[in-house]
């Protein structure tokens, strides 16, 4: 079962975007991120295998030193593919790339088989609001999604490492406060 590497945003300001997934899973359209009850988050990488003790040491370091900070979602988007994701992305900056150069260079010795479009350079960070659903419903889903105010700004509250599938949170370390 692979490994997720995840920003998780702030629970009270991120109600928004837990009341798209709401209603994606009670229109029958993409109820997969609210039946996992995985809190909305950015995934910063992925990999097949983690040696989860020594990563855990290092992202609980790494928390330690790194303030919160805010995401402005600006957009939406759709990844095509046989098994769309539609998703609402932040505007890039500096801090957030850095962050995410910083964690693959971190779990480079304790993590394989990292999945090649979370790399840095590739990754698109996104904070998917629709997966795993039937492709035919992807106008109702983007529809729905279309409702969710842009922009809106959201903390990045703590870093954490799910396993998936089912989803099954393995650790999280909160952000220190302020900047």
């Amino acid at each position: 079962m692979p490994f997720a590497v995840v920003f998780y945003l702030d629970g009270e300001k991120s109600t928004p975007l837990k009341q798209i997934t709401l209603e994606l899973a009670k229109e029958g359209v993409a109820p997969y991120l609210h039946e996992s009850e995985i809190p909305p988050h950015l995934t910063l990488a992925i990999y097949e295998q983690l040696d989860c003790q020594p990563c855990e040491e290092k992202i609980a370091h790494l928390a330690g030193q790194t303030h919160g900070f805010d995401l402005t979602f600006s957009f939406l988007g759709i990844f095509q593919a046989s098994n769309p994701v539609v998703f609402t992305a932040p505007t890039v900056t500096e801090k957030l790339l850095q962050y995410h150069r910083e964690i693959h260079a971190l779990l480079k010795e304790d993590a394989r088989e990292a999945w090649h479009l979370y790399e840095p350079g590739i990754w698109v960070p996104h904070c998917s609001l629709a997966v795993d659903f039937d492709p035919e419903k992807l106008p109702q889903a983007v529809q729905i999604c279309r409702k969710l105010d842009l922009p809106l700004t959201i903390p990045v509250e703590s870093i954490g490492v799910v396993q998936f599938e089912p989803v099954s949170p393995v650790y999280k370390y909160h952000l220190q406060l302020g900047e």
